[in-house]
């Protein structure tokens, strides 16, 4: 590093034996050498070290000097906390794909069927649990006899990274009076739906299985004809364990 520094232009010997070529350097420069691996160890490059070395004693200058290399690691952690993050995902969602059975791509027709529906705004496709609360919530407090299985249909056009636009809904055998958002309607009957089903955790499953399902769409000569939902077979109310949790896509299809 001495050899470089002096390449640089930062440091050079106090003097060079002409016989040996050896490179000797007096006590007086170990403040100047512990200034250098500082200024190195705090992230300065070369360059920014040599700028700096001579104006040590300039508090203004060092000041802001500090701040901007303070602003710039503050800067180059956020990017690697993202990436970390980024990475963690990708981990997470490895491991499920691999706990996670994804079934075959099924042609089927869906009957019609009564349900108490509850639609809202939600902040990401996984917080589906603020309006499933607010509905069981509700369900209970009116007593209203339910099914078990439950429903999510998503009414954007598109994949949104935030205010997913979406209804859910649990069956019922009969249907009541609504009140407010709490409504009563029935689910027509789909003559031809594209029907997926997968078994784990719903944060990575509806990604892995609607990508499966729109392959499988594409490759069979299929088009969307109405709203993809997810019909939960079983989900958090009826089983702890994630990992046990089975829901079935289904969107309606026709043939290209």
């Amino acid at each position: 590093m001495l050899r470089h520094y002096e390449k640089c232009g930062i440091l050079y010997p106090a003097e060079i034996d002409k016989m040996t070529g050896y490179r000797h350097y007096s006590a007086g420069q170990i403040p100047l050498v512990q200034s250098i691996v500082t200024l190195r160890d705090l992230g300065f490059s070369i360059d920014e070290i040599e700028d700096t070395l001579p104006r040590l004693n300039d508090f203004a200058y060092m000041n802001r000097a500090l701040r901007a290399k303070a602003d710039s690691v503050q800067s180059a952690i956020e990017k690697e906390q993202a990436k970390l993050e980024r990475l963690l995902s990708i981990s997470s969602t490895m491991r499920k794909e691999r706990n996670m059975m994804v079934f075959e791509v099924e042609l089927k027709k869906l009957p019609a069927v009564k349900v108490i529906a509850l639609r809202g705004i939600i902040p990401q496709y996984n917080q589906e649990g603020i309006l499933w609360e607010k509905l069981g919530r509700y369900v209970g407090e009116k007593g209203i006899r339910c099914h078990s299985d439950g429903y999510a249909t998503f009414f954007d056009e598109e994949y949104k990274e935030s205010d997913i636009d979406v209804e859910i809904a649990i069956p019922v055998d009969t249907a009541g009076t609504s009140d407010g958002a709490f409504v009563f309607k029935e689910y027509e009957e789909i003559p031809l739906a594209a029907a997926i089903r997968f078994t784990g955790p719903f944060d990575g499953g509806y990604d892995i299985a609607i990508e499966k399902l729109a392959r499988w769409m594409e490759d069979n000569g299929y088009a969307f004809a109405g709203r993809l939902r997810g019909h939960t077979l079983a989900g958090p109310g009826d089983e702890p364990n994630p990992e046990k949790w089975e829901v079935e896509i289904q969107v309606p299809v026709v043939k290209k």
